[in-house]
């Protein structure tokens, strides 16, 4: 019972916060406030893209393809404080327990576990390309979950890209949101979740219905366990990404958020439908 009325204090927290940050940002959506654009700078491949599996982890065009947009920005005060934050965080905390952990556990491992996070994240997928209209990729999409939680052992294995050539067709809520028109809206780093925007994190929040291991972990602080682990094997599988990203970098921040508003516009126009941006969830 007293754990139960914690995961709810819990809950409300969360729900007060994104309150706060909606009054606080709608009112400036409506000004269509604008701030300068900085450089592009060179992505790198996720883990999940060819390039990166071999060891190659030049990934330009990605970010070359696209056209620069102003990007709204208002709270940059605040994004950059969080900026810097999630920064030290990497750093200190993220980065060491990846380097770890990757001592501790084989590479093929930590890429079935990655793979196995990535077919549990299948329900979202098929929803979203069903609401794009898409039906072609959302039948792609069940039939890479029946091989791979079935041949491939729960989805360890991705034997649906490996063996029958079924790549994923990626699509979340935020896609969607932009497949329809909707802007990006003000852009917004989070702390610890990273670089988003109005658009993309309404859409997180979406997603999260569809996640089934918010219905199989109810317990908020072994969701977060959870997610913690995943967001460490993930890493660790991308050790040296980030930090050649924002070494080569000017202004890290403006870097950042530029790449990230090119990759999710790229995302939402199937130009880079098979390719991850360096900062990409």
């Amino acid at each position: 019972m007293g754990r139960s009325l914690r995961d709810k204090q819990a809950m409300t927290v969360v729900v007060l916060l994104c309150l706060f940050f909606v009054i606080l940002i709608c009112p400036a959506l409506a000004e269509e406030v604008k701030a300068p654009v900085g450089p592009a700078i060179q992505g790198k491949a996720n883990d999940d893209t060819p390039a990166a599996e071999n060891g190659d982890a030049n990934n330009e065009d990605w970010l070359a393809e696209e056209e620069m947009k102003p990007v709204a920005d208002p709270l940059e005060p605040l994004n950059r404080f969080f900026f810097q934050f999630n920064d030290r965080l990497y750093f200190w905390v993220l980065k060491p327990t990846a380097t770890l952990y990757s001592h501790i556990v084989p590479k093929g491992i930590r890429i079935g576990i990655r793979n196995a996070f990535a077919n549990l994240m299948t329900p979202a997928r098929v929803v979203n390309n069903v609401l794009q209209g898409k039906m072609g990729n959302a039948g792609v999409e069940l039939q890479r979950f029946v091989i791979n939680s079935t041949i491939g052992v729960v989805g360890l294995a991705d034997v649906a890209k490996n063996e029958f050539k079924l790549r994923a067709k990626d699509e979340d809520l935020g896609q969607t949101f932009g497949f329809y028109g909707a802007g990006p809206g003000l852009y917004i780093n989070w702390p610890v979740l990273g670089p988003s925007n109005f658009r993309d994190s309404i859409g997180k929040v979406g997603d999260a219905f569809l996640d089934p291991l918010n219905y199989i972990a109810k317990n908020i602080y072994v969701r977060a366990a959870i997610y913690g682990g995943e967001q460490v094997n993930y890493t660790s599988l991308t050790l040296g990404d980030y930090e050649l990203f924002t070494k080569t970098a000017i202004d890290p921040y403006t870097a950042v958020r530029d790449a990230y508003q090119q990759f999710r516009q790229g995302r939402i126009e199937d130009k880079n439908e098979q390719k991850e941006g360096p900062l990409h969830q």
